[in-house]
């Protein structure tokens, strides 16, 4: 497959399960098979006869078609390559545009049968970077749903008590990271959404940017709470992290919070359509050096600030824009995270992240949350 930046026509297949492409045309949510075509500002769906009605409620500005349809046999009916080949036959189309993920088995058949794949450089939708009045409702709705998760695990930790080894204690049993997960994702279902692998990572986990945390929770130690649900109808993700301490924080701890809530303080400012994502990335580099926060490698792990500001959050938790050392401007309509990190073994690691909504006026934070560090 070659890399290009545009064609005439675009071909995705896959189901709406696991593409967001397809999730965002289609307008449904199945875990069967569908192939979409675009060609000559026209989109066109093949999917299975059960779905078709369907797809056709869903995707009312679209051509929807079945295997029956198009004619193919049983045996074609039962290959995805056969179902693209026969709807771009149909189109009368011998190049397509796909995606980045597009199934290799599928290009290299429909390549054999005469069919040139050209891989979109920036996606094949890249209006998706712009959210439309509706996308921003639901992933409010997701940021909402992690507010409630978050609001879950601080009562947890605000009832616990510690006992003389400095663990937390919750109704006669150790809290561990996993209760407080449970809870979290107790309270996302409550609010329809699907709550995942949140982070609860307490103490020398939480220098681990992804390190989802396990065990005891202990007083005194950073504990990073990092909650992305995804709203199990509509598909939207949020994205939420604090970050937390039971009591009166370690040595260095509370310095460390405060140079992080700084950062993002002048992040959030910063962020408003026209500002590129690496401008963000580098003010928030900037206040950690000035506050004399190193990032360099210790003994093989990386330390200090890690990882990017901020990534595009939609259909997918990762998506564009982003927020790091070579982004693009930010669009008008976007939505991004806002999420500075400084993680040190030993000390641990402290992030705080918002999702937002950029206008050309600043940032818009779409579920407001508390940022205090101290948990009593």
């Amino acid at each position: 497959m070659q890399t290009q930046k545009s064609t005439a026509a675009v071909l995705i297949v896959g189901n709406t399960q696991e593409s967001a492409d397809l999730r965002y045309v289609a307008g449904y949510r199945s875990s069967d098979p569908i192939v979409y075509a675009r060609a000559a500002g026209c989109g066109y769906l093949l999917v299975s006869a059960m779905d078709k009605a369907w797809a056709a409620q869903c995707a009312p500005g679209l051509t929807v078609w079945s295997p029956h349809d198009l004619a193919l046999s049983k045996a074609m009916s039962r290959r995805l390559s056969d179902w693209a080949l026969a709807l771009l036959r149909k189109l009368g189309l011998r190049r397509a545009q796909v995606p980045a993920n597009f199934p290799l088995a599928v290009a290299r058949r429909l390549e054999r049968r005469g069919v040139r794949l050209d891989v979109a450089a920036q996606g094949v939708f890249p209006r998706r970077r712009v959210k439309s009045a509706e996308e921003v409702a639901r992933i409010r709705l997701a940021q909402q749903a992690a507010v409630a998760g978050m609001r879950a695990a601080w009562a947890l930790l605000r009832a616990a008590t510690v006992d003389a080894r400095g663990v937390l204690r919750h109704d006669g049993r150790t809290l561990t990271c996993e209760r407080v997960r449970r809870a979290i994702n107790l309270a996302a279902m409550a609010r329809d959404c699907v709550g995942g692998d949140p982070i609860v990572a307490c103490g020398e986990q939480s220098a681990n940017p992804h390190g989802i945390g396990r065990g005891p929770l202990r007083a005194g130690e950073a504990i990073v709470i990092d909650i992305f649900p995804r709203h199990a109808f509509n598909g939207y993700w949020g994205d939420l992290t604090r970050t937390v301490c039971k009591g009166a924080p370690k040595p260095g701890l509370r310095a460390l919070h405060a140079a992080v809530s700084a950062a993002q303080r002048l992040a959030l400012a910063s962020v408003r359509a026209g500002v590129s994502g690496s401008t963000v990335h580098r003010i928030v580099q900037a206040e950690f050096e000035r506050r004399g926060y190193k990032t360099e490698t210790v003994d093989g792990r990386p330390t200090g600030f890690i990882h990017s500001t901020g990534h595009g959050v939609g259909l997918e938790i990762h998506e564009a824009p982003s927020l790091g050392a070579r982004s693009e401007r930010l669009p008008a309509g976007a939505i991004v995270t806002v999420e500075p990190g400084l993680y040190y073994p030993g000390l641990g690691g402290v992030r705080i992240e918002d999702t937002v909504l950029v206008t050309r006026n600043g940032a818009q934070i779409l579920a407001a949350c508390p940022r205090g560090l101290v948990i009593p």
